[in-house]
């Protein structure tokens, strides 16, 4: 089982542009169960909190530079998450999004 970083690398999605590959994500996104969908959040969750706790007891001027860092890694981390628990429920978004493309 391959781990995607980028939406661009998930052999099903390589024909499209970005927006449509956003689109189509999102849709995959909400066919998640709520179950799995708990999952996830929890997986982004949990180590987001962590990482802001010990930037709480950053001492001094190096808070801001932890804090950017956060900021920046942030969507870094939490995109290969997204990425791969909607990966089952990519197949259905595609179809969704074909039927809609063709209206």
């Amino acid at each position: 089982m391959a781990l995607y970083f980028s939406s661009r690398n998930i052999p099903q999605l390589s024909q499209y542009s970005f927006t449509e590959r956003a689109m189509i994500l999102s849709m995959a996104q909400q066919k998640m169960p709520v179950p799995r969908r708990l999952i996830c959040n929890m997986a982004k969750l949990v180590p987001i909190c962590l990482i802001f706790f010990f930037i709480v007891e950053v001492e001094g001027w190096w808070k801001v530079p932890a804090l950017l860092a956060a900021g920046i890694g942030y969507p870094l981390f939490t995109q290969p998450i997204n990425l791969n628990m909607s990966l089952p429920y990519l197949d259905q978004a595609i179809k969704q999004f074909e039927a809609q493309r063709s209206q």
